[in-house]
């Protein structure tokens, strides 16, 4: 049975079919039947600015914030969680040798990788890179070592995208103050890392610096969606697309996304890209966004679908199937308010 088919025999589901207007100045509409599924908590417990990935098997959530520190500065979790589609139940698996938060994770052939993230402890507030790489089993349960990200290149809250058997990072941040006003180091770097061969590779940086970004790959295009620039009050609307077939003619612009968001969640379901929440919310206490729009590859086009039933930042989707899954996230800007919350959505 597939993961999807299993995700449509929950109970407990939420749908709403919207009249959405495509982008400004398109006389057309487009018709989304937006649906929401909420699945079984995230155990042990709420997550948040963790790295998400999925096998055919099970959803990873890995490292992030914890919801029941006491520290003034959050931890960085080494946990990692394993939801299993077949069970609908948790299980808690072979953890990180590094405690870390905003972890670039994927899944290639089978096995997820961790490619650098940020890390701290609980009495430094400041979040600094690591350049750690490792690859995680699921036939094993083991972690393994992979060669380092070179160290001028090394970050977390990337942009993450799979083509082949290549990893490819876009933007990122090296250091994360947390205080006020504090240092958000962001970057234009994109590089590539290759499971085949554990190289690293350098490919054109992005126009502009952009952490907590969106990233996804739809046939040979990688697109790079939204994040912020150097801090949560500067959120940004971009939508630029690299052709990893002919990297040389660089970076190019599409249509923006409607609502400028940074700590957003993406997935894809077929030719769209999906993005959830994100932080940088002026208009509401909460700093969070609630908003989920999609953007049509083909047509180069963005719809406003049905808002989150829980608006989140600081979580990472997996796309399973026909479905976007979304464990985890805050509820309010910054790292103080973690949710176990974990949904699916579909349209």
């Amino acid at each position: 049975m597939r993961a999807i088919e299993i995700l449509s025999q929950l109970a407990f589901v939420l749908t709403a079919a919207a009249t959405v207007p495509l982008s400004a100045g398109n006389s057309k509409e487009h018709k989304l039947e937006s649906k929401w599924v909420y699945l079984a908590d995230v155990e042990p417990g709420a997550v948040q600015e963790h790295g998400t990935a999925a096998t055919s098997d099970e959803l990873y959530v890995i490292g992030g914030v914890p919801g029941n520190y006491t520290t003034d500065v959050p931890p960085s979790r080494k946990d990692v969680s394993a939801y299993n589609f077949r069970s609908k139940r948790w299980r808690s698996v072979a953890p990180l040798s590094l405690g870390m938060t905003h972890a670039n994770a994927a899944t290639v052939h089978g096995k997820v990788y961790v490619l650098g993230g940020l890390t701290g402890s609980d009495v430094n507030p400041l979040w600094n890179y690591t350049s750690w790489c490792s690859v995680y089993d699921p036939e094993t349960n083991k972690w393994s070592d992979l060669p380092r990200m070179p160290e001028d290149q090394a970050r977390g809250a990337s942009a993450i995208g799979v083509y082949d058997s290549t990893v490819y990072l876009a933007g990122g941040m090296r250091s994360l103050y947390l205080a006020p006003g504090g240092l958000q180091d962001s970057v234009d770097i994109v590089t590539a890392f290759n499971v085949r061969t554990r190289q690293w590779a350098t490919l054109p940086p992005l126009p502009e610096p952009r952490d907590h970004v969106g990233g996804a790959v739809i046939g040979s295009k990688f697109y790079v969606v939204g994040g912020r620039n150097h801090g949560q009050d500067n959120p940004k609307n971009t939508t630029w697309v690299l052709d990893l077939e002919a990297t040389d003619d660089g970076w190019k612009s599409k249509k923006e996304m409607p609502t400028a968001r940074g700590g957003i969640a993406i997935g894809t379901i077929g030719h769209h890209i999906v993005t959830f929440g994100g932080e940088g919310n002026a208009a509401d206490p909460s700093g969070v966004f609630p908003q989920t729009e999609a953007y049509d590859t083909v047509r180069d086009e963005w719809v406003k679908l049905d808002d989150m039933p829980n608006p989140r930042h600081g979580t990472a989707a997996a796309s399973v199937d026909n479905a976007i899954l979304i464990p985890g996230g805050g509820a309010t800007e910054g790292g103080a308010n973690p949710l176990n919350v974990f949904t699916s959505f579909t349209f």
